[in-house]
This record gives structure tokens, C-alpha cells and sequence, in this order.
């Protein structure tokens, strides 16, 4: 993961690999993190696609690089 912010726009969708390549890590891993709760994914309407927002990718990255 990538210790500088992820530039994301906080209400665009991304699917899995798009959130992996923001956070600089592997798809697995982002699967990894959805079941462990540090991110959340919905299901897209059109063509079932699983799919987060720019938001839940920088919730995920300041759960692992919070400054305090």
C-alpha cells in the first residue's frame, strides 16, 4: 500500500481491480480487505458488478495510515 493519499474522486465508482491500483496493492488483497471490513463493495444494478467509491478507498487507507 502506498503511504501517500490515494487520488481518488470521493464519488466515483471503482471496481475491485480499479481500488487495488489506487491503493497500490494486489486485487487479492483488496478481496482480503473487503471480507475483514476495511472496505466495503456494493453490487452495480447493471451487470452485477461489484463496485465502492472513491470514499471507501480513502476510509480503507487512512484505517492503515492514520495520522495522529
Amino acid at each position: 500500500m502506498i503511504i501517500d493519499k490515494p487520488i481518488v474522486n470521493p464519488d466515483g465508482l471503482y471496481n475491485q481491480k480499479q481500488a487495488a491500483e489506487a491503493l497500490h496493492i494486489d486485487r487479492h488483497t483488496v478481496a482480503r480487505y473487503e471480507a475483514d471490513g476495511l472496505i466495503k463493495f456494493k453490487i452495480r444494478k447493471a451487470g452485477k458488478a461489484k463496485v465502492t467509491t472513491g470514499a471507501e478507498i480513502i476510509k480503507c487507507w487512512n484505517g492503515m495510515y492514520s495520522i495522529k
